[in-house]
């Protein structure tokens, strides 16, 4: 799969209401009642809604049966679906994330179930985005931005830019992504290429950025060493990205998504522990580490530093 783009997202769609939550306690629970070996467990979410207790599973291919389960339980990255889009564009407004419900404590099938979930009442992705953009805002010198092309953080770089904090090189390549940021960014010098074709003796800089750029990028082994090289002593590496994550959705929001125009621009899923293990090598030293994990939005970042 490393070899050609892959999905990172999938949807649990509605399959229909199991039965009422009589009580909040395991011995309440319809999908106890109804045995919870009837939906497997990755493949199968339960929601609850008021009283109601909800199916919803998915029948993706992208994903093997382990990963979804692990998206599900172990790194806890389910959401609920709220926008009326497509795709979801603003994470923050369109959808809310699901955590295993209290309902579920004590339970003696809850290894083994697929699991009762409730949206949880703390927006996880702003909160989470807000310690990635301290460190953007605290860049100094000559910057690197490698995959720039959505422009995260713009309004804060910009402001670096217009004191005079910094000086910003933006590298992506979709030449139309950076049509679009010469029109919003006069501040900045924005070149249209692959990052794996980065020279390293060609320029030095004092950081290096990947946001959000991590998992599309064909070869990161290849980047980090070109941009480990390019970096002046002192200076930093900042990589941002998102794990995989699954979507609770009704079936019209399915069949809205799977007719969008959405394509595949990821060629891996990789969280904090696979880009450390790929970056390691090139000698930087790892100063800072955020990995995703039950309590968190999907987004995990690392933060190196050359000697």
């Amino acid at each position: 799969m490393s070899a050609r783009p892959r999905s990172n997202s999938f949807h649990y769609t509605l399959r229909g209401v199991v039965g009422a939550l009589t009580s909040p306690t395991p011995a309440g629970c319809p999908v106890r009642r109804a045995g919870p070996a009837r939906w497997p467990r990755g493949r199968a979410i339960f929601l609850r809604r008021d009283d109601r207790v909800a199916a919803y599973a998915t029948d993706t291919g992208d994903f093997t049966d382990a990963q979804l389960e692990a998206v599900q339980h172990r790194e806890g990255q389910v959401y609920l679906d709220v926008s009326e889009k497509p795709a979801p564009d603003d994470f923050a407004a369109d959808l809310r994330k699901l955590e295993r419900s209290a309902v579920c404590a004590g339970c003696d099938a809850a290894g083994g179930c697929a699991g009762l979930f409730d949206p949880s009442p703390d927006e996880v992705f702003a909160r989470d985005d807000a310690a990635v953009e301290a460190r953007v805002a605290a860049l100094r010198g000559d910057v690197l931005d490698v995959g720039c092309g959505h422009g995260p953080y713009g309004a804060t770089l910009g402001a670096l830019a217009a004191r005079g904090d910094i000086t910003y090189v933006g590298l992506d390549p979709d030449a139309g992504h950076i049509t679009a940021l010469r029109a919003r960014w006069p501040w900045a010098t924005l070149r249209v290429g692959a990052a794996e074709a980065l020279d390293p003796a060609a320029e030095r800089f004092d950081h290096a950025l990947l946001l959000r750029s991590w998992n599309h990028l064909a070869d990161p082994a290849r980047v980090a060493s070109s941009l480990a090289r390019m970096l002046r002593p002192g200076g930093t590496l900042l990589v941002v990205d998102n794990v995989a994550f699954g979507l609770v959705r009704s079936r019209r929001q399915a069949a809205r998504a799977e007719a969008g125009p959405a394509g595949f621009e990821h060629y891996r899923n990789d969280g904090a522990a696979e880009a450390v293990a790929t970056i390691a090598p090139t000698g930087l030293a790892l100063v800072e580490r955020w990995d995703v994990a039950p309590s968190t939005s999907n987004q995990w970042w690392v933060r190196w530093r050359k000697g």
